[in-house]
């Protein structure tokens, strides 16, 4: 009878182990990936390039508004929770979180309205789904951030893991009744995050009549400012040659461009897995500096050769996988996989940053860097097209990297000092 008892003992021991809650943060963005994965496999055989183009441009505004919408107060949220000292409870977050919500939904709608009367003329019901999904989405990456905060890791994998065969349920159904459309398939990705984020607000245990306390409000977006320009440049710098392509070359060559990046940044969920427990161990006083920066010296090699075989495997699939149509993403696929492992050095830069940097300095090496990035691709997308955006993401992620390298190591030394 006893025997149960030191396995359970042993599975919380590992959890709370870097390589344990890795792995559980890991596992919950792999199940967020496969069903990205199997979501953009499917709207590119069925709605070719087009419709994954536009399908592009909605996560993309959900994406960008979010980023300003919660004014950074996912990140010092999270920081003020992991830190023993510094008097943020789980309510503080989470009643600011529901508050910014009004905010998020007029951001949401301006975007949409002067997007379609400006140049892509989206219809009124693609339009409703983009806004449903940029509120779906701030609601759950403050839900995920908050809780994150707690440590509970387990949680947010068991709601990623149910939301991914949720999503991947509705979408067979959608193709299996013909009802497939782009507008059909953002409703389909909307409602899984609104069901996460009421799921994880709930597992909190704060969710009461008088939510909206605002005791910590003052110093949560105080706190919180610096990270939300670097929230948005770090937008502007991933996602702001999309918007810029689609307008300049259309949503086809968009919808190109992004299945070429579709094998990157599904490999991404690594350096933010591991970027996230970093950070998280680093604040609440578990690892040092010294063993947080090997683990992260470790990781960019590995992930650099994971890259590399990603790299062969896509050039042989991409055309086989989703279709002849997209035959013109091998063009640029090399380029954006060096880009992306020149990414990775910035996202363990980032985390050790947040884990031992002041809340009011994590911005600013993704605002220098994102500055340098929203130029070239002004420059290099117009002229070039897609080869150009290519390009202005190496040259840019390079630029983010050594300027964050920078300003961590002068972050850690004031620490030191």
């Amino acid at each position: 009878m006893s025997a149960p008892f030191p396995a359970r003992r042993w599975r919380a021991s590992w959890a709370e182990r870097a390589r344990g809650e890795a792995a559980l943060v890991l596992l919950g963005r792999l199940a967020n990936a496969v069903a990205g994965t199997v979501f953009v496999l499917l709207t590119a055989r069925h709605l070719g390039p087009t419709g994954r183009g536009e399908i592009a441009v909605a996560f993309t505004l959900a994406w960008a508004t979010t980023s300003l919408a919660d004014l950074g107060t996912s990140t010092s949220g999270r920081i003020g929770l992991l830190a023993p000292d510094s008097g943020i409870t789980e309510r503080d977050v989470l009643s600011l979180a529901v508050a910014l919500i009004p905010l998020q939904a007029v951001l949401s709608v301006v975007s949409v309205v002067v997007l379609s009367v400006t140049s892509l003329h989206l219809s009124v019901r693609f339009a409703v789904a983009v806004v449903a999904l940029s509120l779906a989405t701030m609601m759950f990456h403050s839900a995920v951030s908050l809780v994150y905060g707690l440590r509970r890791y387990g949680e947010v994998l068991t709601v990623e893991v149910s939301l991914a065969v949720l999503q991947i349920a509705c979408l067979l159904g959608l193709v299996w009744t013909g009802g497939l459309t782009t507008t059909s398939a953002v409703v389909a990705m909307t409602i899984g995050p609104f069901l996460g984020s009421v799921w994880l607000a709930y597992a909190t245990g704060v969710l009461s009549r008088d939510l909206l306390v605002r005791s910590q409000w003052r110093k949560l977006v105080t706190d919180g400012l610096s990270s939300m320009a670097g929230n948005f440049a770090i937008f502007l710098a991933l996602r702001a040659d999309r918007l810029i392509l689609a307008v300049v070359a259309g949503t086809h060559t968009l919808g190109v461009f992004v299945i070429a990046l579709a094998v990157p940044e599904t490999l991404r969920i690594f350096p933010k897995a591991v970027g996230q427990v970093i950070a998280d161990r680093v604040r609440s006083g578990v690892d040092q500096v010294a063993m947080a920066r090997r683990r992260a010296r470790r990781f960019v090699v590995l992930h650099s050769l994971l890259l590399a075989i990603a790299f062969l495997v896509g050039w042989l699939l991409l055309p086989v996988v989703f279709g002849e149509g997209f035959r013109d993403a091998r063009d640029v696929l090399l380029i954006v996989i060096v880009a992306e492992a020149v990414l990775s050095v910035h996202l363990m830069q980032q985390a050790l940053l947040i884990g031992f940097g002041r809340p009011t300095g994590i911005g600013v090496p993704q605002v220098v860097g994102a500055t340098v990035m929203v130029v070239l691709d002004l420059v290099m997308i117009p002229p070039w097209g897609m080869l150009g955006a290519a390009w202005a993401c190496l040259l840019g992620y390079g630029v983010l990297a050594i300027t964050s390298t920078v300003w961590t190591n002068r972050e850690l030394e004031r620490q030191v000092l």
